[in-house]
This record gives C-alpha cells, sequence and structure tokens, in this order.
C-alpha cells in the first residue's frame, strides 16, 4: 500500500471538490472509527486502525463523480486511480455490502459510517438503516434497488456484530 497520511486523505477530499458538510461527516466518522477500533485492540482484536482512519477519512469521495446508488465502488476506484487499492478493498463495500462476510476494517468502517450524521455527529444507526431500507422500497433501477435491500440486512447484522464485540471489549475493562 502507498503510504498517505490523516492530511494527504484530507487534501484528496478537498482537491476532489467535496464540500464542508461531506469533509464534516468524514471526520466524524474517522473519528468514531478510531474510537471503535481502540475498544476492540483493548480486547486484542486485530485491527490496523490507521488503515481504517484513512478509509473513513475518503470513504465518500466516491460522491464527487457520477455514481448512482453505489458510491462505494466510485470510491474505491478512485483510490486504485491513486495506487492506494488496499484502502480501497476496506470502503469499497461500505455503501451496498452484499454479505456480512468482511474483514473487520471493513465492519468497523460501515459501523462508523452507520452511527454517524450528516454533520459529523453521532446518531442512532436506525435513522440510516431507514433510509436505505427506503432506497430498497423505491429506488427507480431495479438492480440498486435489490442491492439496497441486500445492504440493509447486512448492515444491521454488521452494526449489531459491531455494538456485541464493544460491550464484549467494555466489559473486559
Amino acid at each position: 500500500m502507498s503510504v498517505i497520511t490523516r492530511d494527504d486523505a484530507r487534501r484528496i477530499l478537498w482537491e476532489a471538490g467535496l464540500d464542508e458538510k461531506m469533509i464534516n461527516h468524514a471526520e466524524g466518522v474517522a473519528h468514531r472509527a478510531e474510537v471503535v477500533c481502540n475498544i476492540l485492540q483493548t480486547a486484542n482484536h486485530k485491527i490496523d486502525t490507521e488503515k481504517v482512519i484513512l478509509a473513513a477519512l475518503l470513504h465518500d469521495l466516491g460522491h464527487s463523480r457520477p455514481h448512482g446508488l453505489d458510491y462505494g465502488k466510485a470510491s474505491a476506484e478512485m483510490l486504485r486511480e491513486r495506487g492506494l487499492a488496499e484502502l480501497a478493498e476496506i470502503l469499497r463495500v461500505h455503501a451496498l455490502p452484499q454479505t456480512a462476510e468482511l474483514p473487520l476494517e471493513a465492519k468497523v468502517l460501515i459501523y462508523a459510517d452507520t452511527t454517524t450524521g450528516p454533520d459529523g455527529e453521532a446518531i442512532d444507526p436506525m435513522k440510516k438503516l431507514e433510509f436505505l431500507r427506503r432506497l430498497g422500497e423505491e429506488w427507480k433501477n431495479e438492480n440498486e434497488r435489490l442491492l439496497a435491500k441486500e445492504a440493509y440486512e447486512v448492515k444491521r447484522r454488521v452494526v449489531s456484530e459491531i455494538d456485541l464485540l464493544i460491550k464484549q471489549a467494555m466489559a473486559k475493562t
């Protein structure tokens, strides 16, 4: 993996033309991801915290290009173009995951994104999950509608799994 810093990631967001609100959201997701990684590490879970933080900062990069519903795929393509394939793999599935069989880093990113609101504030994950559920019912493109339905179920499972891991880690301290 080409090494980039958090400041490099922030610069990439600005250069891509993402607005301040999107960048505040990315910062909030990165902060939440770092907290979760630190909690999980106290319970001896192996996780690359810095990789998760960088992926969290860059997870919405695809919003700067036409992308359809799967902006995660667009974000991953943009990172691959920059030689950041490892980060691309973590965030590629965050928008519309189709399976919960994911690396822990990807699950933490999904959790952090689902529990972070548009301004970077902590939110009840059901707010975002409900939005995704509605997309699965109302989106015009049938293929993307089916992807959204499956992603809703997967994200619910991932959020529950990470919540449980956090509770277990906290009980050990």
